[in-house]
């Protein structure tokens, strides 16, 4: 019974340099900045997240290679699991208020594409909180399907625990896991690539709001 490798691996915003332009470009770069900042949460728990995922994994991988004479020892790791399990949950809720909180600040940007006065500058901020909002919607995407993934390794643990589950029962909750996980690792993909695009959009616009 395989548990395909989890690997969160997050592509990450910019950070800008200081900038002390009045206009249009300075209050733009500190709307970027305020949410950058605001995903500072967002970004310390990922290195938590990869580690318990790891640990997890070896954990998972130890509890298949004992037999069934072996139950308390099965159940004891399997609860190890449970709770490295909900450790993630916990770690996921901030990683998730954070990037709400970076949403908020995004915000902000409304009144730098008021206040611009040329039709282009309108437009290309615009264009550029339009991208940043669609990377928030992938990340809130990629919550719903990781919270769904642990609730289905929740249940996987919680059956090697009871010792009359049938194998039969665990390979097909196994399957579960695999299928959530690929659509987990789907969301991470669109996600990183949607971060990659933010980051290049805002060079781009801020380059553009220099020269000009």
């Amino acid at each position: 019974m395989k548990k395909t490798r989890m690997a969160l691996s997050f592509s990450v915003l910019l950070l800008l340099g200081a900038c002390t332009d009045s206009g249009i470009r300075g209050d733009l770069d500190q709307v970027l900045n305020d949410t950058f900042e605001a995903e500072e949460e967002y970004r310390e728990v990922q290195d938590d997240l990869e580690k318990r995922e790891k640990a997890e994994q070896k954990l998972f991988a130890d509890i298949m290679s004992l037999t069934q004479e072996q139950h308390e020892k099965v159940a004891e790791q399997a609860q190890e699991a449970l709770d490295s399990a909900d450790e993630r949950l916990a770690f996921l809720k901030t990683e998730k208020e954070s990037m709400q909180a970076a949403e908020k600040k995004l915000a902000e940007i409304d009144q730098v594409i008021e206040d611009a006065e040329e039709e282009s500058v309108k437009s290309d901020v615009q264009t550029l909180k339009a991208k940043m909002q669609e990377r928030f919607t992938a990340h809130a995407d990629f919550v719903t399907a990781y919270e769904k993934l642990i609730g289905l390794q929740k249940e996987l643990y919680e059956m090697l625990k009871d010792e009359d589950s049938k194998l039969q029962m665990l390979q097909e909750k196994a399957t579960e896991v695999n299928e959530q996980n690929n659509l987990v690792q789907q969301a991470v993909t669109d996600f990183n690539e949607l971060t990659q695009q933010v980051n290049e959009l805002k060079d781009n616009t801020l380059k553009k709001l220099t020269e000009s």
